[in-house]
Formats: structure tokens, C-alpha cells, sequence
């Protein structure tokens, strides 16, 4: 099992903001399998097709918009129990597109949907962070540990969770992701073990940029039962609360992950570059196990079997179609301006961390 926590009854509705995204388009399955009503707000960039058929099941209903100027949302916060923000600008390239849009959109539009929370006064929210936020670090890093984001992307997701967990009278949740991988009703290949896999199905060679550097990867159905391990939990154990999501053998070094693609595809070549300087992370994972109960169940090689499946079906068609990468996806067609500006703008912070969860921090 993903979670023993004894388990809340689920019988009411939950906003999810990126519904159409990778993640997203995996977590709604999950909570409508297990009798939430969702709502789902989207821009819809990369497309509505990873959840086009659900709305038929009359328990998901899908409402097009843009977080940056969240009006069309309002109505449905009014009747919604819980609140989960999955929406950004994912990743360190394609936030380095546009600085100032990565910024609006993951910072600023917190802050508008969080306040736009707290008026409607909703009984918890859950705030999708990275691990990303630890930069590089020669230790092994958990949810007290000091902060270093090294790119735009990190930084953002460092000032959004200081917006979240500082909204006073909001039960809040911040759960830093580890790297997602495996298969979604929206894929993306632009993340390293869906990128090493597809790259080994079509071309029999991967590159590696380095190699020692240390990543923890999480497959993003276990990343979906983490929040749902959110909802479900009693507010007491995890209200104002950081947690990294993933699983302590889950850290790899980067060449470690290549070895397990060349185990599923025997026969790859494996090439090595020089790494730059950038993250690199070993991360604990031991709170949100003990509080949660949260272990993952799916393995690297699992999530990399589904990717390769996937194109050699046909699941996947075209490894080269820009929506499978949100880097490609946003350069070819950059991101729609919002109709207004956000509520709340604010500044993008340096790297503090939030002080709500360094100064006393719970077991």
C-alpha cells in the first residue's frame, strides 16, 4: 500500500488548478476512483485531451482558464472543500524562456488562488513544490534543512511556498516533489528517465552529462497518492506542513538511472558528457513515511517499460511532437497572455525558506 494513514471518508469536492497537465491528468482518475467531485482549471496549452472523455461520468467538470487571472475560478472555490495547485511553469528551461511569465504564473498566481482561498475559507489546500528547492548540497537534505534553489524555476517554487504556508487561517500543505517519471494521459519526454527512455527506444543511445550527480525520482501515480495521502490525512498532521515526496531508494545518481535503462533495453550504448555545475540533491524522505505512511510502489524500471511500450505501440507517436515537452511546447507557441493581471502580484523572493516550517519542525 502507498499510504496506511487511516483513511478519511472521501465523499467531497476538490479543485485541481494544471488538471490537464502530466500530473494532473493522473491525479483526477485517482480521486474520482475514490468518490471525490472534481473540478478541474486549465489553460489547456499543451491541450484538454488527457481528460476529455471524464466529464461524462458527471462528477468532473472542466473549466478553461488562466491562473494568472483566476476569476472564472471563483465560483467554483465557493463550493469546493479543498484546493489542490498543481499549475506552473514546470522546469528549469522552460521557465528560462520567460522569466517574467514563470514568475506571474508561479509566484503571482499563487498568491491571487491563495487569497482567493482563504475567502472562501477552504478546509485545506495542497501546493505542488520540488525538490529542485535544495540545489546542490554534499548532505543529505530533508524538509529542515536550509534552501538553495540554483535556477528560476527553484526559485519560484522557494517564494510560492512562503506565499502558501504564510496565509494565515489557510490549512496548508506543501509537498516538494521529487523528479516525476512514467507514463500519463499527457506524456512529457522532457523529463531524465522518460527522456533517456524514449531516446533509447528510438535511437539505441543515450548521453549522459556527467553522471555522479544525485537525483530523487518519484513515479508520478505514486506522486498522485502523495496528494491524495493529503487529503485524506487528519488536518493535525499536516496543516502548515513541508513534506518531500518520494521514497529514500529512490536518490540515484544520475549514472545509476542509465544503468537501469540499459537493464530494460539491452543493447544501449551509453555515452558520457561533461556535467556543468547545477543541482545535485540526495534527498530524505522519512517524514512524510512516518506521518503519512507514504511509501512508493513503482519502480524506475517500471515507469521506463511504460514509456518504451508506449512508443513502440504507437501510444506515442511522434517521440518529436512538441507537446511532449513543455521546453518545445512553449517556445513553438509561447504562452497566451492573461486577461488581466493577477490579484496579489508579489516579488519573487531570494532563497529563504519559509519560516513557518525551520523553526519548530515536527518529527
Amino acid at each position: 500500500m502507498a499510504s496506511n494513514i487511516a483513511q478519511a471518508p472521501l465523499a467531497g469536492t476538490v479543485v485541481v488548478t494544471g488538471a490537464a497537465g502530466y500530473l494532473g491528468s493522473v491525479l483526477i482518475r485517482k480521486l474520482l476512483a475514490r468518490g471525490w467531485r472534481v473540478i478541474g482549471f486549465d489553460r489547456l496549452i499543451y491541450g484538454g485531451g488527457a481528460l476529455s472523455e471524464l466529464e461524462e461520468g458527471g462528477r468532473f467538470r472542466m473549466i478553461p482558464g488562466d491562473v494568472r487571472s483566476p476569476g472564472g475560478l471563483l465560483p467554483a472555490l465557493s463550493a469546493a472543500d479543498a484546493l489542490v495547485h498543481l499549475a506552473a511553469i514546470v522546469g528549469d528551461p522552460a521557465c528560462a524562456l520567460d522569466e517574467s511569465a514563470a514568475i506571474d504564473v508561479n509566484v503571482a498566481a499563487t498568491a491571487s488562488i491563495v487569497q482567493a482561498a482563504r475567502r472562501y475559507r477552504l478546509r485545506r489546500l495542497v501546493f505542488a513544490s520540488s525538490c529542485a528547492v535544495y540545489g546542490a548540497s554534499g548532505e543529505i537534505v530533508d524538509e529542515t534543512s536550509p534552501i538553495n534553489p540554483l535556477s528560476l524555476y527553484a526559485r519560484s517554487k522557494a517564494a510560492a511556498e512562503n506565499v502558501v504556508l504564510n496565509a494565515g487561517g489557510l490549512p496548508a500543505t506543501v509537498l516538494r516533489f521529487a523528479t516525476l517519471y512514467g507514463m500519463s494521459p499527457r506524456p512529457r519526454l522532457d523529463l531524465l528517465v522518460n527522456l533517456f527512455a524514449a531516446q533509447a527506444a528510438q535511437c539505441g543511445e543515450i548521453t549522459v552529462m556527467g553522471g555522479r550527480q544525485w537525483r530523487p525520482l518519484l513515479h508520478v501515480a505514486d506522486a498522485a497518492e502523495a496528494i491524495a495521502a493529503c487529503l485524506q490525512a487528519p488536518l493535525d498532521a499536516i496543516a502548515g506542513e513541508v513534506f518531500n515526496a518520494g521514497g529514500d531508494e529512490r536518490n540515484y545518481r544520475i549514472e545509476q538511472i542509465a544503468a537501469i535503462v540499459k537493464r530494460v533495453i539491452p543493447g544501449l550504448k551509453v555515452r558520457i558528457g561533461q556535467a556543468g555545475a547545477g543541482a545535485d540533491y540526495r534527498v530524505s524522505f522519512a517524514r512524510i513515511r512516518r506521518r503519512l505512511g507514504f511509501t512508493p510502489r513503482r519502480t524506475v524500471e517500471e515507469g521506463i517499460a511504460e514509456i518504451v511500450n508506449a512508443i513502440r505501440t504507437g501510444a506515442i507517436a511522434d517521440v518529436g511532437d512538441s507537446r511532449l515537452s513543455n521546453l518545445q511546447s512553449l517556445g513553438a507557441r509561447g504562452l497566451p497572455p492573461a486577461q488581466t493581471a493577477p490579484v496579489s502580484p508579489i516579488a519573487l523572493s531570494a532563497s529563504t525558506a519559509p519560516a513557518s516550517h525551520t523553526a519548530a519542525p515536527k518529527p
